[in-house]
């Protein structure tokens, strides 16, 4: 039997929430906040297209998050994310104090975990947390190509 709360299953909603995204029209990603007892605080998808540019899944999550539990950090939380996190993300959940972040597939354009791993390197950002990549990677990364190959079809270059 497979373990309701475990990281897959927070992915597999994750990318649930990415689906939902590419319905609407955004770039498929979706992003999941979780406690260390497994109890899902807070869900997110991108809605930057139809409302801001600061509307990406894992802003919408830290957001709802951060509300609810009326105060500023989420220590012990994990953000499980569909797409690696751009710079903008990152930054929050340094500020908000994530206990850790997994996402499924690198962000080669956008992404930024290379970025932040450089900055605590040089002694900035005291707040870390630890990152794993890889969970349903094939998954994610299919979403992403697939819809940015129909938004090609759609408006070819020119």
């Amino acid at each position: 039997m497979t373990d309701p709360h475990s990281p897959e299953n927070w992915m597999r909603r994750a990318l649930a929430l990415a689906r939902e995204a590419r319905e609407a029209g955004e770039v498929p990603v979706g992003a999941v906040l979780s406690d260390a007892p497994g109890q899902v605080l807070a869900e997110g998808r991108n809605r930057s297209e139809a409302q801001s540019p600061l509307r990406h899944a894992e802003m919408e999550a830290l957001t709802s998050a951060l509300r609810e539990r009326d105060r500023w950090h989420l220590g012990g939380s994990t953000l499980y994310v569909t797409a690696e996190p751009c710079l903008m993300c990152l930054g929050a959940m340094v500020q908000a104090r994530i206990g850790g972040l997994v996402y499924a597939c690198a962000e080669p354009r956008f992404g930024g975990v290379a970025v932040l791993q450089a900055l605590w390197k040089e002694g900035r950002y005291p707040h870390r947390f630890p990152i794993i990549c890889g969970l349903l990677e094939e998954e994610a990364r299919e979403l992403l190509r697939d819809f940015f190959a129909r938004k090609r079809d759609v408006h070819p270059p020119g």
